[in-house]
């Protein structure tokens, strides 16, 4: 569904809350991408994650004080302070140059990937170097300072990382050569047998497993595929440079080959860098963009980093590991485990990107390092860029995702995370067309468990011989058997509340295992009480639902939880009896049922017409390289983690093993051939119900059959680019393994192109299963090298017009037995909106009678939804009607509307509405952030909340708040638990009616102003919007020391927010309309005559609303307004 304008409605809820949805013809971008959010210092603050485009809005700082207007030179105004931000440039970057400048031909290409060593492309960068100079020359004249470049990019990305005041930033993006200026942000990170899962062993030994001469690329067969040649780039938290995972040689005896040469590396590893000597034949280079430039986090409080690529969070190395690392033999909770990357003999590159935050332990990333570290990958020549970390909602806008797109331009897979926030529907990230998004699922292993096994007294029931234990961290670790006939004492005081917090009586648990209740205290105040009386371990039952890892510093006995239902049962067992126990060593496999989805992997559907995630691999309970919170120390260490992180890896290395065997794939290529060869046999949470298209994407990756791939999709960057939604592009008509249209009316129709890729020609059968419609051709087939351009058909007439998600599958059978040629699928998610009624005019309807007289009126009623909308003219009763909404959509700045409770003074904001006729205000909402916690409830936080409407004073407010007296017409401040008081997605809502206030206003321009008593390093800032009516929106800074009323953004004439009144609808001189009643067709209209009767009027004019109720579930009474003027 594209990024379209149009007119946002409201739903009423059963509690009175207003809820918003967009019309199935609007769709804006997800937010709420974890990232830093700052301030100028005087009222305008930068929101959500996006970017100031050329064609876009701007955010702009407020001057202080009292009176006076905005200087003229930019230079001598009043700046805010300066952040750093991305500025992209208009020339294209390396990777998508295409030789169209007069003297620099287009750089070669070797093995599908750009070379950027080839004297074209260094020929090309060294011209866009001296070109982003001559930008530069021409900012600073607009600026009226030099810019201070901190970091280039040309090679993915053209564009610098610069510091620049939001005001500046709004200048740079109005100017030509400039073609996107993007405020710093942070993505978080998103956190054996997985290769065996998706078959890599298979391609290990047998390569592609095709027969000589079947291959249309020339590639080579090879008797087995391990990554060798193949280099990957892993942008994460850096890599544990010491761990056998990456040594030069692997423990089966294999040497690496490194491609620079022995001896020669990249980055830091260079000569005389801070990573000198780190690096080997396997570990071919890295680069900190993180602690240095253009991060610089290093020394800034509260952050754990270190100089270099070193890893201290284990997420980076990991990744790396489980992409590439070599295979070995590891010991994990006394347990033996071999481990692998997928592709172990591949060479790799890490690029430090993230730092963690020591307070929450959160991995944080900023955008100019992944930018910077993506435009390097490319000018190393990297084969595959693993990113598991956040972002990628605004494909279009966001520079990484551009970055990603230059890659896959230069002929670099990008594997992504999807996101570590479902299963709720539309949680996912990474939305790019060009990226490869992989949600996460088991493997057939659960872990490594130790397990608590009650032997007495009697047989214990089955379940309480196998209780799975997590151990306590930071504490002692367990490392010897407890034999079963070890006492196990249950706590006297268990269910207290407060158990194990003051001491137990001396010898309570002697010689025992002592089993304690979480809650009242500390896990190691609990497990040191439990020492003190005698305990040889502790097992902790959680106090509620979910799991828990204690955190036991400073103990000196092995402590485990356990679950709370696991807790109640063993307690019930075990009270009041002398039970035994063992808890056993080295750590048990726990087997779990593969390709079940892990409850954390975010679903689609995605912000536009695409089926994400892409594909699924194992991301639970993975097995790989970990990291200390120290660069050296650690290396032997590894790890257990969960998220579709660990998930995004496999299949880096699937791509990997791809591109070995395929060497002139495109990333296009390879990503289809992963996807049309997944296995479908996926399941959700619940290990029962089939996963659809939204949760697994194509399926589970299945390496052996996408190397055995007969047939495979590209797409050019050209067309990607086109596809731009905001520009009017469609993303459903890209040439992608699957297909998505939020708006199948009637019919809806794809075309995808196919290319052989092998000997001999095949001819193979289509055709649509789960929905209806057809393939054609149902049956084709195509030479080695050719083409074939299938299209699909859903005949959506007989599917339900309720918005919801329909799946269905094109599957392609090749018509031969032989094993050597993959059968293929293409999910297909389809939805037929409901119907939607649309009346034209809709503003208002403007009839003139003589007294006495009579006549009509027109209004047509459409469909503009799917199925068919029943309707019916109402004559009498009252409607909610929306007098004015408009939202932020794209923009991402705001201006702050709060008192500061801790300064004793505020800033304030106000815009405009019109009311056309008499109304009683029934709902008011305003869309704004808290900065620095942009989807916090700001009500969670602030002591109150206050709604204000003011009459207008030649375009400005008459009156300022919190300034007496006040003129406002009406005001009230809520608090929390206010009834009608609500938060939804950033919405701030008030419902006055519900909170006993009648707000009548006649008609005229009124100003509404929203603020919350706040402090200050919390200020709640209010979204600006392109929409706006009348005057530009204003805002007062400290108007008890004189501060008066002046415009917000010029970029942004108004703020977010929507007013609704309550009017009636019909009247005594429009009594019936003809038809009264009637059904529309989706696509259709129908004309309806409204009667109108002057008798008995005065003259003058007579203002009422012209209702519809319709089966329109979003807007279930629609209304126009309709003015008699009576003349004499």
């Amino acid at each position: 569904m594209g990024e379209q304008t149009g007119e946002k409605r409201q739903v009423r809820s059963p509690a009175g809350r207003a809820e918003f949805r967009a019309r199935p013809t609007v769709r804006l971008p997800l937010e709420g991408i974890s990232m830093k959010y700052f301030d100028s210092g005087f009222g305008v603050v930068l929101g959500t994650a996006l970017v100031v485009a050329v064609s876009g809005a701007s955010a702009q700082s407020m001057p202080g004080g009292a009176g006076g207007g905005t200087p003229p030179g930019l230079a001598e105004q009043e700046q805010g302070p300066k952040e750093i931000y991305i500025v992209g440039y208009a020339e294209p970057a390396l990777a998508s140059y295409q030789g169209d400048r007069s003297g620099l031909a287009k750089p070669a290409r070797k093995g599908g990937r750009v070379d950027v060593a080839s004297a074209e492309a260094r020929a090309y960068v060294a011209d866009l170097g001296r070109r982003q100079v001559a930008h530069e020359a021409r900012a600073a004249r607009v600026l009226g300072r030099p810019l201070k470049v901190r970091q280039r990019m040309q090679h993915a990305l053209n564009a610098v990382v610069t510091e620049l005041s939001d005001r500046e930033a709004a200048a740079l993006a109005n100017m030509s050569d400039v073609a996107f200026v993007e405020p710093y942000r942070e993505y978080e990170i998103e956190t054996d047998a997985g290769p065996q899962r998706i078959g890599a062993d298979t391609v290990w030994n047998q390569g592609s497993g095709l027969p000589p001469g079947q291959l249309m690329d020339g590639s080579p067969l090879s008797a087995g595929a391990r990554g060798e040649g193949i280099v990957f780039g892993i942008i994460d938290s850096g890599i544990n440079f010491g761990s056998p995972s990456f040594s030069a040689v692997a423990s089966d005896g294999y040497q690496h080959v490194n491609p620079l040469g022995s001896g020669n590396y990249l980055g830091t590893c260079a000569p005389g860098g801070v990573d000198e000597g780190r690096c080997n034949d396997k570990l071919i280079g890295g680069y900190d963009f993180v602690c240095e430039a253009p991060g610089n986090r290093c020394g800034v409080a509260g952050i754990r980093e270190e100089p270099g690529f070193g890893d201290t969070s284990g997420h980076g190395s990991h990744t790396a590991s489980t992409a590439a690392g070599n295979p070995r033999t590891v010991e994990f909770r006394g347990a033996q485990v071999h481990i692998s990357g997928v592709a172990p003999r591949g060479n790799i590159i890490a690029y430090d990107v993230c730092y963690t935050n020591i307070s929450d332990g959160r991995g944080l990333c900023p955008n100019v390092s992944s930018a910077a570290a993506v435009d390097q990958a490319v000018a190393d020549g990297v084969d595959v860029i693993n990113f598991s970390i956040g972002g990628g909602s605004s494909p279009w806008s966001e520079a990484v995702s551009q970055a990603f797109l230059g890659a896959s331009d230069a002929g670099v897979f990008v594997s992504a995370s999807a996101g570590n926030s479902g299963p709720g529907p539309a949680t996912l990230g990474h939305h790019e067309p060009w990226v490869t998004t992989v949600a996460a699922a088991t493997h057939g292993r659960q872990g490594y468990e130790f397990l608590l096994s009650m032997t007495g007294p009697g047989t214990p029931p089955d379940p309480l011989q196998s209780v799975v234990l997590t151990p306590g961290s930071n504490g002692v670790e367990h490392s010897a058997a407890i034999a079963g006939t070890t006492a196990f004492v249950v706590a006297p005081d268990f269910d207290s509340g407060s158990d194990g917090c003051a001491a137990y009586p001396g010898g309570t648990f002697q010689g025992a295992i002592a089993f304690v209740r979480r809650g009242g205290c500390s896990f190691s105040i609990k497990t040191n009480n439990a020492t003190a009386a005698g305990a040889i371990a502790v097992v902790i039952a959680n106090n509620a639902a979910g799991g828990l890892i204690p955190s036991v510093p400073g103990t000196t006995i092995p402590a485990f939880a356990i679950t709370q239902s696991d807790g109640d049962a063993v307690r019930d067992f075990a009270t009041g009896v002398s039970a035994t126990a063992a808890i056993g060593y080295p750590a048990v496999q726990v087997a779990n049922t593969p390709d079940v989805l892990g409850d954390f992997s975010s679903r689609g559907p995605a912000n536009y017409e695409l089926v994400k995630p892409d594909v699924t691999a194992p991301g639970v309970a993975v097995l790989a390289v970990d990291a200390g919170d120290t660069i050296e120390g650690f290396e032997e260490l590894v790890g257990l983690k969960n998220g579709t992180s660990m998930a995004a890896p496999h299949v880096a290395g699937a791509a990997g093993l791809l591109k070995q065997l395929h060497p002139t794939w495109t990333p296009a290529q390879v990503k289809s051939a992963l996807m049309m060869t997944a296995d479908t046999g996926v399941l959700i949470e619940d290990g029962v119900t089939p996963a659809d298209p939204f949760a697994m994407g194509s399926g589970r990756v299945d390496v052996p059959a996408a190397a055995r791939a007969a047939l495979v999709m590209d797409e050019s960057t050209a067309n990607y680019q086109a596809a731009n939604p905001a520009e009017g592009g469609d993303t459903s008509s890209l040439n992608l393994a699957s297909m998505a249209e939020g708006r199948c009316i009637d019919t809806c129709v794809f075309t995808r192109t196919l290319r052989s890729v092998r000997r001999p020609n095949v001819k193979w059968n289509a055709r649509l299963e789960g929905l209806p419609g057809a393939v054609s051709p149902a049956s084709f087939k195509v030479r080695g090298g050719g083409e074939v351009t299938l299209t699909v058909s859903v005949d959506a007439a007989s599917l339900p017009a309720d918005g919801g998600w329909r799946f269905g599958t094109v599957v392609l059978e090749p018509n031969t037995s032989s094993p050597h040629v993959a059968p293929l699928h293409l999910p297909v998610a389809v939805s037929v909106p409901a119907p939607q009624a649309s009346l034209d005019p809709s503003d208002a309807i403007e009839v003139s009678l003589p007294a006495g007289g009579s006549g009509q009126a027109s209004v047509d009623i459409a469909n503009v939804g799917g199925g068919v909308l029943d309707w019916n003219y109402q004559a009498s009763g009252s409607i909610s009607a929306v007098v004015f909404a408009s939202s932020n959509g794209s923009i991402g700045s705001g201006t702050r509307s709060a008192y500061f409770t801790d300064l004793g003074t505020g800033t304030y904001t106000a815009d405009d509405f019109v009311m056309n006729e008499t109304g009683t205000i029934d709902f008011l909402a305003a869309r704004g952030f808290v900065v620095g916690a942009s989807d916090a409830d700001p009500m969670s936080i602030a002591s109150s909340v206050t709604w204000a409407i003011y009459a207008d004073d030649g375009g400005k407010p008459a009156g300022y708040p919190n300034l007496a007296p006040d003129t406002a017409l009406w005001s009230y401040t809520a608090t929390p638990g206010t009834p009608g008081l609500g938060f939804s997605d950033r919405w701030v809502q008030f419902d006055p009616t519900l909170a006993g206030e009648n707000v009548v206003l006649p008609p005229g321009t009124y100003w509404l102003h929203v603020r919350f008593d706040i402090p200050f390093a919390n200020r709640w800032a209010w979204y600006q919007s392109a929409q706006g009516v009348g005057s530009q929106a204003q805002v007062v800074i400290s108007p008890e020391l004189g501060g008066v009323w002046r415009a917000t953004s010029p970029s942004n004439p108004g703020m977010a927010f929507e007013v609704n009144a309550a009017s009636n609808c019909g009247a005594a001189w429009m009594s019936s309309a003809a038809p009264s009643a009637g059904q529309v067709d989706a696509g259709q209209q129908q004309s309806v005559a409204l009667n109108l009767n002057a008798a008995g009027l005065a003259p003058g004019q007579y203002d009422a609303r012209a209702c519809f109720a319709s089966n329109d579930p979003g807007m279930p009474v629609s209304s126009v307004p309709v003015r008699l003027t009576v003349t004499p």
